[in-house]
């Protein structure tokens, strides 16, 4: 297994998390956090890079989705990531 630090595509990362709309309408304090990580986000940039395992799907997002979701909403291109490189 290889870690490293490196920016990657937003547009290359998947979501490791997807959940349904009546998850979010069914928990409205986690609307209120998302939109306090977007606005942090958008004023500050990211502070912590997503945590992701590259395996044969491509760069998955173990932590950091709703971070991941805000970062395209803003139109960010490249974000910092902890990749973690499965061995085969």
């Amino acid at each position: 297994m290889t870690v490293c630090i490196m920016p990657v595509a937003t547009s290359k990362l998947i979501f490791g998390v997807n959940r349904p709309q009546r998850w979010w309408d069914e928990h409205p304090d986690q609307q209120v956090i998302y939109a306090e990580i977007k606005q942090s986000i958008q004023a500050n940039g990211l502070k912590n890079p997503l945590e992701v395992t590259y395996d044969s799907r491509g760069y998955v997002v173990d932590v950091g989705n709703q971070r991941l979701k805000a970062l395209l909403e803003l139109g960010v291109e490249t974000a910092p990531c902890k990749v973690t490189f499965r061995d085969k």
